[in-house]
Order: C-alpha cells, then sequence, then structure tokens
C-alpha cells in the first residue's frame, strides 16, 4: 500500500498565472474548476472508480479522499505544479492528478494511477467507462458555448457532432466510438479534452441519466487493473479552434515524437497513384472478357499520364467467414501470374488493401496454420510479430509501397479480447508498423476510429488516414474540413479518397455520374493526402489532373491540409449554418523568413459571409497581401489589416469560390508579388516554387519543372500583372528574374 509522509491540506489552490486567459482552480475536497477570461466554463463532475463489482463515487462519499497534496515535478512536456488526490475505493487506495506546465500553463493533464490495481471493475456495458478523472457537468454557463465532438469511423467523421453546449447537450459522442471534444465559444476561445496515453484502452462517456456529466477514463470492458497502472488526459487551451488543434497535436507530437521524416518518404504522398476502391470504376469491375490481370495492364497501355502506383483494393484476396481475409494472396482468377508479374512488366508500384481477419483464416494454427491468432465467432486477430513480418517481407517482389489497413474498426468490434484487454489492442497496431518499419512500407489507415488514430501517434510508419466515408459519384464524402484538422494535428495525411475525373464513365457499376469533378479534384489536392483518380481507361481528364501535378505525377500541394475555418464550425454552433469554407497555405522562404500564401475554398455559403483579416491565421504577420480570384488573375487587389474577404452566395460544388493571398516581396523600391504557377490549383506551392533567392543584382525565382516543360510565372511589378515563359532545363531546374521577366540558365 503506498504511503506518503507529506500531508498538505489547503482550502483553494489556483494553477494559473492570474494574466493568463486559462486557468483551474483546484480544491482540497478534490473538486476543480476550469476558467477562460475569468469565466467558469466547466465544474468538476464527481470522481469515481470501479472495483469489486462496485461503483466507488466521491458524490456519495463512497469513494473517499484520504489526502491533498500541492507539489512540484517534471515530465516529457516540463516543469509543472500539480495538485495530488488520494481515494480509498474500499480497500484500494486510486491516485488521481492534476498538472499544469510552467512553460505553457494553456496545459492540463489529469492523472489517474491505480495504486493497488482493480480487480472485478468492468462496467455493464463496453461503451461506459470503469473510472471517471477528469469529469465536468454539461451545463449552461456565463458564457455562450459551442462544442465539436468526434465519433465513429474515419477518425470519427462519420457521427462527429457539432451544436450549442448546455444542460440540453446529450450528443457527445462517446463510448467505443468516441474521440477528442471541443468546446468554444463565439470569439473561438477554445478547450480541447482527449486522452493523452493508454489510447487504445481510454474513452469517454456522458452520463445521460444523471445531469449530463462528462468524464475521461478507462473503457468499460476491463476487469483488470495492474498495480500503479497510469491513464492520462490532456486539455489544451487556445485562442482560436484551428490554433487550439496545433497547439493540442504540437503538445501530444512533443510526447510521443514526429512523422515529418515519415510523411516526405512516402512515395503515395508526394505522386499521382491509379485507385480501384470503392467508388473506382474498376472496383469488383474488370473490362468485358478480361481479367483484372488484362484490366490493368490494358489501362497502363492507354493512359498517358504517369501514375506513379496503383492501388489494389479487396477484390484480390481470398476472403472467408463473414467476409473477413482468410488468404492476403493474390487469386489465381485474378492475378494468374502473380502480383510480381504485374510489377516486372510495369514497374509500377503497389498500395494493397486489407480488411479483417476471418475467423476460418488459413494463417492461423487453430485452423492449421503457422502463427497464434485469437480466434473468436465472427473474427480473428494474429498476435505474433513473426506473422505481420512475414506478411510484409513477401511483398517485396510485388512493389508495395503502401499497406492499407481497412476495416479497423469492425476488426475491433468483431475481437472481444481487444475491449477486455489493458495492451492487446496497442500490440496489434504496434506489431503491424514495427512489420512495415522492417520492410520500408508506410501504412495508410481507412474506418479508423478515433482511438486508433491517437494510437498512431505512437506508430512511424502511419502516415495518413481517410477522413471522409466511400467516395460515390456526386456524393458528399468530399467534405473533410473538419476532419482534416484532426488528422493534420496527429501529423496525419487526410485521404478524401478516391474520384473521377469525367463526369461520364459508360457502363459504370454505379449507374450514377459525377457532376463535381473540379471540386473532387481540388479537394483532393487541398487534402495533402494521396491524390488518386479512378476513371474508365480512355476517360481520365488529364488536364484536370495536370491542375495538380507536373507531368511525371509528382503533386503541388500546399504545405499544410485545408482545414474549416474557424467561423465555419461557430456558425453551424451558433446559428446552424452548414458552409464550408476552409483555408491553407503554401510555405516558401524570402530573405531568411518564411512566408505564407495563402488559399480559401468556399462551397455553400449562406448569405454573404464576411470573413476579416484577423480571421486569416494563415497569413504571415506584419506582411502586406494582395488577394485574388482563381478564374481571373487580374483581379487582384491589396488587402490590408482593416479590408475584408466578402464571399458571396454563390459558391456551389459547380461553382466555388477559391482566392488566393500573396505576399509582398520588399526589394528595394520596388513592390513585387508572385502569383506563381496559376495554372494550377495551389500556385505558390513549394513543389513548383523552389525557392526565392534574393540577390543584390535582382530577385530570382527558382523553379522545379519535368525537362522540357514550360512554366509561365505571373507576378505583380509595382502594382502591373507581368508574365513570364521559362522552359525547364533537362536537370529539372531554371531561373525568372523578377525584375527583368528574362529566363536565368
Amino acid at each position: 500500500m503506498a504511503t506518503t509522509s507529506i500531508f498538505i491540506f489547503q482550502a483553494l489552490v489556483s494553477l494559473s498565472l492570474c494574466q493568463n486567459p486559462f486557468s483551474i482552480t483546484t480544491y482540497s475536497n478534490g473538486t476543480y474548476s476550469l476558467y477562460v477570461n475569468g469565466k467558469e466554463w466547466l465544474k468538476s463532475a464527481p470522481t469515481f472508480f470501479r472495483d469489486s463489482g462496485k461503483l466507488f463515487t466521491a458524490e456519495d462519499g463512497s469513494l473517499k479522499l484520504f489526502y491533498t497534496v500541492h507539489e512540484v515535478g517534471v515530465d516529457k512536456l516540463g516543469n509543472f505544479t500539480t495538485s495530488d488526490y488520494l481515494y480509498w475505493a474500499g480497500k484500494k487506495e486510486m491516485f488521481v492528478s492534476i498538472r499544469q506546465y510552467d512553460h505553457d500553463p494553456n496545459l492540463v493533464v489529469f492523472i489517474q494511477n491505480y495504486t493497488d490495481g482493480a480487480s472485478g471493475a468492468k462496467a455493464d456495458s463496453f461503451d461506459k467507462i470503469i473510472s471517471g478523472f477528469p469529469g465536468f457537468q454539461v451545463q449552461d454557463g456565463p458564457v455562450n458555448r459551442g462544442y465539436l465532438s468526434f465519433g465513429g469511423y474515419m477518425l470519427g467523421d462519420t457521427h462527429k457532432s457539432i451544436g450549442k453546449w448546455g444542460d440540453q447537450t446529450k450528443d457527445i459522442r462517446d463510448g467505443l466510438t468516441g474521440g477528442p471534444l471541443v468546446i468554444f465559444d463565439e470569439e473561438g476561445n477554445t478547450l480541447i479534452i482527449s486522452p493523452l496515453s493508454e489510447f487504445m484502452v481510454a474513452s469517454n462517456w456522458q452520463d445521460r441519466e444523471v445531469g449530463g456529466n462528462i468524464y475521461w477514463g478507462l473503457m468499460g470492458g476491463i476487469d483488470e487493473v495492474p498495480y500503479h497502472y497510469t491513464y492520462m488526459t490532456i486539455v489544451c487551451y487556445a485562442k482560436g479552434i484551428n490554433k487550439a488543434f496545433e497547439k493540442w497535436g504540437t503538445a501530444l507530437r512533443k510526447l510521443y515524437g514526429s512523422k515529418e521524416n515519415s510523411l516526405a518518404q512516402d512515395l503515395t504522398l508526394h505522386r499521382a497513384g491509379y485507385w480501384t476502391d470503392n467508388g473506382a470504376y474498376y472496383y469488383y469491375k474488370t473490362e468485358p472478357q478480361k481479367n483484372y490481370e488484362q484490366t490493368m495492364l490494358d489501362l497502363l497501355n492507354k493512359t498517358v499520364f504517369t501514375f506513379n502506383y496503383f492501388q489494389f483494393d479487396s477484390w484480390w484476396y481470398y476472403k472467408g467467414l463473414a467476409g473477413g481475409v482468410k488468404l492476403w494472396e493474390p487469386r489465381t482468377d485474378v492475378f494468374p501470374h502473380g502480383l510480381g508479374y504485374i510489377y516486372n512488366k510495369t514497374s509500377s508500384l503497389l498500395a494493397l488493401h486489407n480488411r479483417y481477419w476471418s475467423a476460418d483464416t488459413q494463417y492461423a494454427k487453430q485452423n492449421g496454420g503457422a502463427y497464434n491468432f485469437i480466434v473468436e465467432d465472427t473474427g480473428a486477430l494474429p498476435v505474433d510479430q513473426i506473422f505481420w513480418n512475414d506478411l510484409l517481407n513477401k511483398t517485396l517482389t510485388w512493389g508495395l509501397v503502401m499497406y492499407e489497413q481497412d476495416w479497423l474498426n469492425v476488426q475491433f468490434d468483431k475481437i472481444k479480447a481487444l475491449k477486455t484487454n489493458l495492451t492487446l489492442g496497442e500490440m496489434w497496431l504496434t506489431q503491424m508498423n514495427e512489420a512495415a518499419k522492417t520492410n520500408d512500407v508506410f501504412i495508410q489507415y481507412c474506418m479508423a476510429n478515433p482511438r486508433h488514430a491517437l494510437q498512431s501517434l505512437t506508430l512511424s510508419q502511419v502516415t495518413q488516414a481517410r477522413v471522409s466515408d466511400d467516395y460515390s459519384p456526386g456524393g458528399e464524402q468530399w467534405r473533410i474540413g473538419v476532419s482534416s484538422m484532426f488528422a493534420y494535428a496527429l501529423g496525419l495525411a487526410p485521404s478524401k479518397d478516391t474520384f473521377w475525373t469525367t463526369d461520364v464513365q459508360p457502363g459504370n457499376r454505379y449507374k450514377k455520374s459525377e457532376p463535381y469533378t473540379e471540386l473532387n479534384a481540388l479537394v483532393a489536392t487541398l487534402s495533402t493526402g494521396p491524390y488518386g483518380p479512378s476513371d474508365m481507361a480512355g476517360h481520365i481528364d488529364y488536364r484536370l489532373i495536370n491542375r495538380t501535378s507536373i507531368y511525371f505525377g509528382q503533386l503541388m500541394h500546399p504545405s499544410k491540409p485545408a482545414t474549416a475555418m474557424d467561423i465555419q464550425i461557430i456558425k453551424h454552433a451558433f446559428e446552424s449554418l452548414k458552409m464550408e469554407i476552409w483555408s491553407t497555405y503554401s510555405m516558401n522562404m524570402f530573405k531568411n523568413t518564411s512566408l505564407n500564401w495563402g488559399t480559401i475554398l468556399a462551397v455553400e455559403t449562406s448569405g454573404n459571409v464576411t470573413l476579416k483579416y484577423k480571421d486569416m491565421d494563415f497569413l504571415t504577420p506584419g506582411v502586406s497581401y494582395l488577394v485574388y480570384d482563381y478564374k481571373d488573375v487580374s483581379s487582384f487587389r491589396e488587402f490590408k489589416t482593416s479590408d475584408n474577404l466578402v464571399l458571396p452566395n454563390n459558391c456551389t460544388k459547380s461553382e466555388f469560390c477559391l482566392f488566393h493571398f500573396v505576399p509582398k516581396l520588399e526589394y528595394g523600391n520596388n513592390e513585387i508579388y508572385m502569383l506563381g504557377d496559376v495554372s494550377k490549383w495551389i500556385p505558390a506551392s513549394s513543389t513548383r516554387i523552389r525557392s526565392i533567392v534574393y540577390q543584390e543584382a535582382d530577385l530570382l525565382i527558382n523553379l522545379w519543372g519535368g525537362a522540357n516543360e514550360e512554366i509561365t510565372i505571373h507576378y505583380v511589378f509595382n502594382g502591373k500583372l507581368k508574365s513570364s515563359t521559362c522552359p525547364i532545363k533537362t536537370t529539372g531546374w531554371n531561373c525568372i528574374s523578377m525584375l527583368t521577366g528574362k529566363c536565368v540558365y
């Protein structure tokens, strides 16, 4: 039994600097409150733990507070001040703590520690939790607040909810499919609350029967907890919803490591590919009288554009009971000569789909295989590292560069052990990641619950995740601005899925057309995720694809994914207005300073929406800008700090609004605005604009492209619109002088 010789009781402890907009106040009786700008936003709900088949709660006194202590310490996030509470749950000690950090008082961490462990702790539902700390009352307050709650699959996009926060808020997404909770006011002051550790077993739960209190703890199926098991929850404050996500994500990545190097190395994030998943023309469909092998080879022969890889979906391997994977090998009727034949014949790299394992999988020892599996009535789960190593090692001769793990939510749901074991979920995903790392393969998560996404913070090879439901021609799955905030914060490239570049695809299995080809292509570009058209052979619009890429398939992305602007989420929560207003930027260096070229996309605006300069948090502070409509480069005008951008009511899916913001380049007495390659969706992408070279006698734009490609760069020189065209040398490089407009070889 843990004991301590320090007993410090205090009536009240404030863990913040008085001038900081965010603060937390703790009390010696175990309660606490969160304040923003001096107003109480969240008041604590009673702490509870389950043990020995009983519920122990501070509300009725069965969870007894033994002592309170105020201390200091240090962890990976920095130096902190802490309020600690030791409770008795029957004969077991339960320790909780609240930390706030000296270097950043806008971060608070809540800690649960099972000092004596727990036994007989499970709840009566997997979606409930066995411990509740922190917990907050969901109630009206002195400030109008809204909320965003992630839930479901596709990183919590499918069942996310946005609305007003208060007594009547009953639809916070929780349980096994719940995710981060975001609370904000009309000025953009924002709190994000989420697990900080033990992601695969952590859950949130709203007690709708008792005042709607919301709690964080361990999922309800856990029955045994070892001594000193620790779980942490983080609360992060920032002014601005996007800023809060960035700050929250920075703290998480600092704790677990960044994926920046992995994202840079993942070919499928930087080169265009051809996809065959749900929504694609060749999804469970081949050319008449041909198998997939013949169809894919014909497609290559008919395609002018260089696709750098092909994604093969679930149609290529063997399935067993309940549609699970029986054998992850190419079917002989699909690829008679195997996947290695395709690779050797075409040199095309592959992204390969996989789903959940069937109960009759041939890999399991229970079915005569060589590997240890947990096998249940409706599914199976591998538990050997060697299984994953062997599975991905054989793909070296197939040209695999990306492994797509789909149906993550179904795999989690099918295996009861994943919902009752503290370590199995983490082990499952870690083994997959280690095998991918050994075999130099990157991973896409698809149909991931928020817990899978959070766990990816610890997994170097998980570089991307689907943030929308499956593509359907004419559908709405392009709406990824909100879920992209979540993905980007975790260091993941969000994927919108495949799309068609041509509206009519004769003989398609969906009996549909695609009226919004340009919007889908644009969103795929803005996402920074995979760019994968899926048209019928002979029906690919290369003009549209070329708006995103250099001719050999290199993508011209922005520097970060486009995400929903704060105004979109605030208007949804407080005015029930549903619009898509996103922003992103492309970053380039000028005179040792990072400058952002901004982009705003607006679709289905309601009324004339006015964006103020302060809404443009993607612009480089202190720098002058001009703005222009992508349809008319001559529409440029100066955009000052006092100016507004009015989004018209006619921003539609077929006629969306797209604006570009361009920073001023100071050169002597000249004012130069480098617009870039305006033939592309992202004119100033660093893929094209490799550097801006400031010289004593000139200002040069260093360009990158395909050999012999001609590139036209537009710019505004002392108020006049100009353009210069340069052929790219065989080395892929060339420069344009902004002073003379000439090529500099």
